[in-house]
């Protein structure tokens, strides 16, 4: 008779209701002595997540959709900090990389005050370099080209050489030479103006060239270039008024990376640095060999 009412389905069903009704119990019990963790979400966190939504629909979002934001924002702090307390983000590169920039972000935020027109001024004339103007040359040419001329080339240069040796006005090459895409005329072009035109080192050879006389030949991807140096105009320190923005930039990258390193230098001494030498890691390794 015990045997038979063993069998029978709905008997099964209530010891089986009552352990999952002793295992609940035992698992309340222990939340009862562990308290929870809480996760506020501020008014300020809900007026964030609606924003993001209406930059992004460019509308408020109706409450279902707000609540719905609260949900899922719920849900990834749930899972967040469930993941870092495993251990998941540890070997992660990517969440690595990212909390690192937000903190960097946080330094950039310390340091972003607006400087002053004294400490503007203060760090134009210690950086002169970094706003001098370049010089400007302004100068005719006379161009052989080596596609036209190919294998004559060299014997023309020097007979051009001996013609321009001489010659003191700048109108006396305009006779010779090839046709030039830029013109034998190049007015006021900076050191930049001459790399992107005729290349680097041209642009290298033409800054030392004496002013008032022909002299070459300069080489260059088109050919070779005899040049007559008509005017220089040196490079100097702009006034602040003419160079502000670019010195304001400059003054705020500054400090950008000076919070960076110290907020960096306050948070290590937090930490004991151990790098292991490769003969220690070659010893442990064959320990657990």
């Amino acid at each position: 008779m015990k045997l038979h009412l063993l069998r029978e389905p709905l008997l099964q069903f209530l010891v089986l209701g009552a352990a999952l009704f002793g295992l609940f119990g035992m698992l309340d019990r222990k939340n009862e002595a562990v308290a929870p963790a809480e996760i506020v979400i501020s008014v300020g966190r809900v007026a964030t997540l609606a924003d993001g939504f209406a930059r992004t629909w460019r509308r408020p979002p109706t409450a279902q959709e707000l609540q719905g934001l609260v949900d899922n924002y719920i849900r990834d702090e749930v899972f967040y900090r469930e993941g870092r307390a495993a251990g998941l983000d540890r070997d992660d590169v990517v969440i690595r990389r990212r909390v690192r920039q937000k903190m960097e972000f946080l330094a950039e935020d310390m340091a972003a005050v607006e400087p002053s027109e004294d400490q503007l001024a203060e760090y134009l004339e210690s950086h002169p370099e970094q706003f001098r103007t370049q010089e400007r040359l302004t100068f005719h040419q006379v161009f052989l080209s080596a596609a036209r001329r190919g294998s004559a080339m060299e014997n023309d240069s020097k007979q051009l050489a001996n013609v321009l040796t001489s010659a003191s006005a700048v109108e006396i090459g305009a006779e010779f030479g090839d046709p030039f895409l830029l013109g034998e005329e190049s007015p006021s072009m900076s050191q930049s103006d001459i790399v992107q035109a005729f290349g680097e080192d041209f642009a290298k050879q033409i800054s030392g060239v004496e002013q008032g006389r022909w002299q070459g030949p300069i080489p260059s991807s088109f050919g070779l270039h005899f040049v007559f140096v008509d005017k220089r105009t040196p490079g100097n320190l702009p006034p602040l008024t003419a160079v502000r923005q670019a010195v304001q930039k400059e003054w705020l990258n500054e400090r950008r990376l000076e919070a960076e390193q110290a907020l960096y230098k306050k948070l290590s001494q937090r930490y004991k640095i151990v790098i292991e030498s490769s003969s220690a890691m070659d010893a442990r390794s064959e320990a657990a060999k």
